[in-house]
């Protein structure tokens, strides 16, 4: 497709120092205007080059300029302008022709949505191509068979399998035969009557930089009068509140990709019959009898194509497409709005009759607030993340290579439908894969920092293997969970119309991961969506808690013999929570003096989070301000940034002191007469409160935070340690 490259062999080179015509100053600009036979202008040129000096040989590539030299050498002249639109591209080294790219762009469409009569009527001219399907043998991830007993502490079984599978980037877990939740997304008032907005995805071509900035404004170009519009930089730009935890616009929008056209309103009832017109148009399956299948779950038909097939298509239409596929896709439907596919408490009905599943730590609603999870120390209020999102797909709905926001873990349940195909790169390969997404996608790669880690384009598993990046690949059919582990990139497609749901979580080891994620953000100017500090001291106060119960009460729960095993100088938390006091202390040290620091107030993020005015970095634990603008923040290390006032004007806020720190770090390390500090002037923990008959206090520990939680702040305090408790 598209016209055969040329290469230059002789004078390129020279072309790239002249900055000048000989003999002449740069006096005057002109405008150089982009022409629709790119290539024959280019030859033109060329060819006029040539024979001022000697006959042209048909046969010499050599003495052809090449379009990609020309051009970059042209961009040295200071006299010739580009058009205004292309000023800011960064010019790629991709040996690809933009006569291939604008070719790409006028295939012929292979999906019509739309008539006068029915705005979601849908004609497929496009059809399955079996002998341009192309298949990779790539090694399956781990599959897990939990018993009842097993299943039935969520976290516990999955630190266990982490063991055996973190090393895939993923794993597909199976639950018991006796676990059947009910699927409330099939219940009328969800199925017939919740609408949800669709998106549109272009998936012909991903892999060859159809999606490119340069191919899509050819493409707007081309097709002036079209509808459809891509936007590729409204990412971070277009983020949504102030301080409050909100989705970025390509998280909302364009959270699989980088589209942000709107497609038709569904409700699943009317999204699945549009998607299985599709396959079976696209597949020529219609009129064929269902079958019964054993699962109800499962829609199926008899003659279908198979995964494999269903597969190779799918490669073959984002490789070497030969026509435009359209297909709509509902993401990140938020179920606190549209439902959730499993129980919650919110519904009376849903309560009663499923008591065992309401109350599940498989029930995604639950998930991330589990003891243990260090997403309990957060609110809804403040992190969009603790809710679970519905994905609704259709064939070839594609889920682009991504890593979950903060390398948190997620976890995905699939309520019913067709299979979704996933693939894998295990997160100590994250480095090599960047690596060879920015050699074979160079045109793309500069936009990943803004994309929060979602690359907008897919890369088959062909080119990542032969760069030495493993890829692995399993198949969830509904009912199943697959599981993400942290920093891990992910991609997938949906082989039909489908409808799963999945969360965010952070189990005690994603510290590491958490830490080095918020730093990255600091310095690409990312929002957080989470208070990392805020959790870190979050399960270190639940360590110490933990340890005083057991060690001064003889308290022995199944959430402290979990919190225990956490503790001691050697575990994760104290190494992570040690080396964030040292970067504290280390920017604390030579920035202010004592009469200008000041304690934080408890409820300073409660009701949303903080973040530097400058570089976007959560400030739970320290902030600095001027009284010239008492509303905008910075962090330590942008207090200059913040105004032009003198330095003795501004005022650091501190919610511990580096030596409070320092006392908790002790404790989480063992040491008793920590613990009991901590315990007593931070958690207001006395022994007193506990009943000698049966050790336990007769307020909770949950009911005493709820009472001192808003207590006002007492400034008198400020240099006894723990004054402040963490909220």
């Amino acid at each position: 497709m598209g016209t055969k490259r040329m290469r230059a062999n002789l004078g390129n080179e020279d072309l790239d120092k002249l900055s000048a015509p000989p003999g002449f100053m740069s006096l005057t600009s002109f405008l150089l205007k982009k022409v629709e036979n790119s290539e024959e202008s280019c030859n033109s040129v060329a060819f006029a080059s040539a024979s001022a000096q000697e006959p042209v040989c048909a046969n010499a590539p050599s003495d052809m300029v090449d379009a990609g030299t020309l051009k970059r050498s042209l961009r040295n002249r200071p006299w010739i302008l580009y058009e205004q639109s292309d000023n800011n591209q960064k010019e790629s080294n991709f040996e690809q022709p933009v006569e291939e790219l604008s070719s790409r762009a006028t295939l012929p469409k292979g999906v019509i949505r739309g008539c006068p009569d029915c705005s979601n009527c849908l004609k497929v001219t496009a059809r399955w191509s079996p002998e341009g399907a192309k298949n990779d043998v790539l090694e399956e991830a781990p599959v897990f068979y939990p018993t009842e007993e097993e299943f039935s502490d969520t976290l516990k079984y999955i630190a266990s399998v982490r063991l055996k599978s973190e090393e895939y980037g993923i794993c597909r877990i199976v639950p018991p035969p006796s676990w059947k939740p009910p699927c409330l997304v099939k219940e009328n008032d969800i199925w017939k009557s919740s609408k949800f907005v669709t998106q549109i995805q272009q998936i012909d071509g991903l892999q060859n930089q159809y999606f490119s900035s340069k191919a899509a404004k050819i493409y707007d170009n081309v097709n002036s009068n079209s509808k459809r519009r891509r936007s590729l930089n409204t990412g971070l730009q277009n983020g949504v509140g102030g301080n409050g935890c909100t989705m970025n616009l390509d998280e909302a929008r364009c959270t699989e990709g980088f589209e942000s056209e709107r497609g038709p309103e569904f409700t699943l009832e009317t999204f699945k019959k549009y998607a299985d017109d599709f396959k079976e148009q696209y597949f020529c399956t219609k009129n064929i009898d269902m079958t019964v299948d054993e699962n109800p779950l499962v829609f199926k038909k008899q003659g279908e194509p198979s995964l494999e097939n269903i597969e190779g298509e799918y490669r073959r239409i984002i490789e070497n497409p030969t026509e435009e596929i359209e297909v709509l896709y509902g993401e990140n439907l938020e179920t606190g709005t549209f439902g959730s596919g499993f129980p919650t408490v919110s519904n009376p009905c849903e309560a009663s009759d499923h008591q065992k599943y309401l109350k599940s730590g498989w029930n995604l609603n639950n998930l991330p607030m589990l003891p243990g999870s260090l997403l309990s120390s957060e609110s809804c209020k403040t992190c969009n993340l603790l809710v679970p999102r519905l994905h609704v797909g259709m064939c070839f709905t594609s889920i682009y290579w991504k890593v979950e926001e903060h390398c948190l873990c997620s976890l995905y349940y699939m309520h019913l439908g067709a299979p979704k195909i996933w693939h894998s790169i295990p997160q100590r390969y994250a480095v090599k894969f960047d690596a060879a997404a920015k050699k074979y996608l160079p045109t793309l790669s500069f936009k990943q920092s803004k994309w929060h880690n979602r690359w907008v384009a897919s890369l088959s598993p062909s080119p990542l293997k032969s760069e030495g990046v493993p890829v692995y690949r399993c198949t969830q059919s509904p009912g199943e969970f697959v599981l993400v582990f942290s920093g891990s990139y992910y991609s997938g497609f949906d082989c039909g119309f489908n409808c799963s749901e999945s969360v965010n979580f952070a189990p005690i080891e994603w510290l590491p991961h958490g830490q080095n994620a918020i730093e990255l953000y600091r310095e690409q100017g990312r929002k957080t969506s989470i208070s990392h500090d805020k959790l870190l001291l979050g399960a270190a106060r639940e360590v110490v808690k933990t340890q005083w119960e057991i060690s001064l009460v003889k308290k022995h729960t199944s959430d402290n013999f979990m919190w225990r095993h956490v503790s001691g100088k050697d575990g994760i938390l104290a190494k992570a929570l040690k080396s964030r006091i040292n970067s504290e202390s280390n920017r604390r040290k030579y920035l202010c003096s004592s009469s200008q620091s000041q304690r934080m107030d408890k409820n300073f993020d409660y009701t949303s989070k903080r973040e530097c005015n400058i570089c976007l970095y959560d400030l739970h634990l320290s902030a600095a301000f001027c009284p010239c603008s008492p509303d905008i923040y910075s962090c330590l290390n942008h207090v200059k940034q913040l105004c032009s006032c003198a330095w003795t004007e501004k005022i650091f806020l501190f919610r511990y002191e580096i030596s409070e720190l320092n006392v908790l770090l002790e404790a989480v390390e063992g040491k008793l007469s920590a613990v009991y500090r901590w315990a007593k002037d931070d958690l207001k923990m006395y022994l007193h409160s506990y009943s000698s008959r049966d050790g336990l206090r007769p307020n909770s520990q949950a009911e005493e935070s709820k009472q001192t939680e808003y207590k006002p702040l007492d400034s008198a305090k400020f240099n006894g340690v723990g004054s402040d408790s963490f909220s």
